[in-house]
């Protein structure tokens, strides 16, 4: 029995911020570069941690955050950022969006130095200009829209008063520094709220306060005076699946998260071992969702440990890959054609590197494919948004000499797998599969012009941007600084994208069929608002096999779904 082994479904918890301390220490096991990376978030300079989603930004954080409460010179300070699109409708109904989305991220900050004093066990030391009870109350209102209830402006915060209450705390403790952990920074934040957010970001670094981001790879946008390089050092976190330690690292995290009666059936099969840590495709969370789809229940350790039962868990969770990256035509509407584009763009890709395989043996299997430079701004921006959704990986730049040089790029494992990539044909061995996935020939790839990849034509043509019409007739709008309507003169306001997104169905959420009947049968929850709003998950509580930790998953759904 799984209880007997003090284990629950909580170690199939995917995101690092619902674990609580004890389980984060015990289930961690060291990324490969996990040292730099550490000496980088612990010390002083911006940094900006770069990954898809699940790659482990969050871990890392947190781990940096936990390591540093233990030290004198520093004071450390995480704070997470996932619910900002809650503060978007501001920047659409009211003119001061800008003033009030930094007064918010003003008041998490200081509301996470609340916490860190606490976990410093300093608290009592440190006499703050504002108490927590209000900024609580500042946050919240904020949030809901009700900033008209919030006093006077006097009262509010500024980043000199920030920098102030930071330089007060390491002047009574004797530090030296103050490093702050920005989870979720440019996740969930509109266009708008991105460019604000980097403008704060550089005007906080200073020789005492050291700020860390976490973002995402192809959907952050930074404002017009903020440079990746000068103003804040990029670390891409995602661990490559071509790197030699692969497999022994997915391998030690399985080791750690379960008990060794799951642990043992994971490993009995190597070449299967194999196939279920490639497909996750250096991403933890997907290795996770791939191994709980094993699972037959909470009230036995028995996992289904076969070829068949593998490669239907790794179908799932290549549909939670897709789903991820189908949902930037909800969260980035203005780039629905671009993302239309991009899924037969990949269809294409899979369908050429399964050609290009056909004849050749397992030991030189391609799982890359070469774009030819310069590519376009529009087909770059596609690529960037197959990158956040975690289903290719830049590789590097490759030079073929008269012929051009090349974008080298790898294909998800787990698409490899599902599409029969690897020889080109479904009655592949398990030894052989295991081949084609651990054995790498540098120049085996398949390669591309823009011409072979799209055709010929205007390749505005082929991606154009997918704007709103007019509210009142329904003319397309001309562009995207179109104030006015072209026909009948309506002002043209652009939807708030959080209370969009908000409207949708929970059917939108990763979750199954089944789940979602049984929750709207049993609740009167229909729409992801319903479940943001559901106080104390009273609601979600309600429904049969939906505990504390199916409550807690489908909360961070929808939180995630808004982000």
């Amino acid at each position: 029995m799984l209880a007997d082994c003090n284990y629950d479904e909580k170690v199939f918890t995917e995101q690092a911020e619902y674990i609580d301390s004890a389980n984060l220490e015990n289930w961690h096991i060291e990324h490969p570069n996990e040292k730099l990376i550490m000496k980088k978030l612990c010390q002083g300079g911006a940094k900006l941690l770069t990954g898809p989603r699940g790659c482990g930004k969050t871990t890392l954080l947190l781990k940096a955050y936990n390591e540093m409460r233990h030290r004198k010179d520093v004071f450390s300070v995480y704070v997470n950022f996932k619910t900002s699109l809650k503060i978007e409708p501001l920047y659409r109904k009211n003119t001061n969006g800008s003033y009030w989305f930094n007064q918010w991220l003003f008041l998490k900050i200081y509301k996470g130095i609340f916490k860190s004093l606490r976990d410093y066990e300093i608290a009592d030391s440190i006499d703050l200009v504002f108490n927590e009870k209000d900024i609580d109350s500042y946050i919240n209102k904020i949030e809901l829209g009700i900033v008209d209830e919030i006093s006077t402006v006097n009262e509010l915060l500024s980043i000199s008063i920030l920098e102030d209450e930071i330089k007060k705390i390491l002047s009574v403790r004797g530090m030296s520094s103050c490093v702050l952990l920005l989870d979720d920074a440019a996740h969930a934040f509109s266009k708008e709220q991105q460019y604000d957010f980097f403008e704060f970001f550089r005007n906080i670094k200073s020789r005492e306060i050291s700020p860390k981001a976490a973002i995402y790879p192809g959907v952050t946008n930074f404002s017009a005076s903020f440079h990746v390089g000068h103003d804040a050092e990029e670390i891409n976190v995602w661990i490559k699946v071509t790197d030699d330690d692969y497999i022994e690292f997915m391998t030690k995290l399985l080791q750690k998260r379960f008990p060794a009666e799951i642990f043992l059936q994971l490993t009995k099969d190597k070449d299967l071992l194999n196939l279920i840590c490639y497909s996750s495709f250096g991403i933890p969370r997907a290795l996770l969702n791939i191994v709980h789809n094993l699972w037959k229940g909470k009230k036995s350790v028995e996992m289904d440990c076969s070829r068949n039962g593998i490669l239907k868990s790794i179908r799932q969770v290549n549909g939670l890959f897709m789903n991820i990256y189908k949902s930037l035509e909800e969260q980035l509407p203005i780039y629905k054609e671009f993302v239309k584009k991009g899924d037969g763009i990949y269809e294409t890709l899979l369908e050429s590197l399964k050609q290009y395989n056909k004849e050749k043996d397992f030991f030189n299997q391609a799982v890359e494919v070469g774009i030819k430079k310069p590519i376009p701004v529009e087909l770059d921006k596609v690529f960037n948004f197959l990158q956040y959704a975690g289903l290719l990986m830049y590789a590097r730049e490759l030079s073929r000499g008269e012929n051009g040089r090349y974008a080298i790029y790898i294909i998800n494992y787990g698409f490899l797998i599902e599409k029969n990539v690897f020889g080109g044909r479904t009655n592949i061995k398990n030894v052989e599969l295991a081949t084609a996935l651990k054995t790498r020939n540098m120049h085996e790839y398949k390669r591309f012009t823009i011409e072979s990849l799209l055709g010929e034509g205007d390749i505005r043509d082929m991606f154009p941007f997918s704007l709103p019409p007019c509210p009142k007739c329904h003319t397309p709008r001309i562009s995207a600084d179109t104030k006015f309507c072209s026909e009948c003169g309506e002002k043209l306001v652009t939807p708030s994208l959080f209370e969009e997104l908000v409207k949708n169905d929970i059917s939108k959420l990763p979750l199954t069929s089944h789940r979602v009947e049984t929750i709207k049968q049993n609740s009167t929850i229909r729409t992801i608002r319903d479940i943001l709003m559901d106080k104390d998950h009273k609601e979600l509580r309600g429904v049969p096999q939906v505990g504390a930790y199916w409550t807690n998953r489908i909360f961070s759904y929808a939180e995630e779904y808004i982000g």
